[in-house]
């Protein structure tokens, strides 16, 4: 979980998110990763509040046809519909998920949205496979 968009959360917030070597805040930045950082609190890297918002997940809402679930890509291709829409989220960098990105049930990446069948994206004709883990296996056009 993420950091706290905050600025009451605590060294122990930081710690369970890094999980530095050690439990001090020196040790914390030596052991963070960079592009965890949220830009707009990161500043000097030198003091508690630059953690703040680390780690936390940026997610782009897509929407599927959540009416059925398909066991292949074709039919999936021929059945799926944009009547019946649900909302979900990616962590990838594009509107639509892509190969490798994770998918969520909810707004805050809480709730993975988990496979193993195939689900049809009215937003291009796409048909996504999602594995148990939330990831995206499998990106297709109809």
């Amino acid at each position: 979980m993420a950091v706290p968009n905050t600025s009451t959360f605590t060294l122990q917030d930081v710690v369970n998110e890094v999980n530095p070597t050690t439990d001090d805040l020196i040790d914390c930045f030596a052991d963070a990763v960079a592009s965890k950082f949220d830009s707009t609190y990161s500043g000097s890297k030198n003091q508690l509040l630059n953690f703040r918002n680390y780690g936390a997940v940026s997610l782009t809402q897509f929407s599927i046809d959540y009416s059925a679930s398909y066991g292949n890509v074709f039919t999936a291709c021929s059945l799926g519909n944009s009547s019946d829409l649900d909302n979900l989220w990616h962590d990838g960098s594009g509107t639509s998920p892509s190969v490798g990105d994770t998918i969520y049930q909810d707004s805050a990446g809480l709730y993975l949205f988990t496979g193993p069948n195939y689900w049809y994206i009215p937003n291009g004709g796409l048909v996504m496979q999602v594995n148990s883990s939330g990831v995206v296996t499998s990106l297709s056009t109809c």
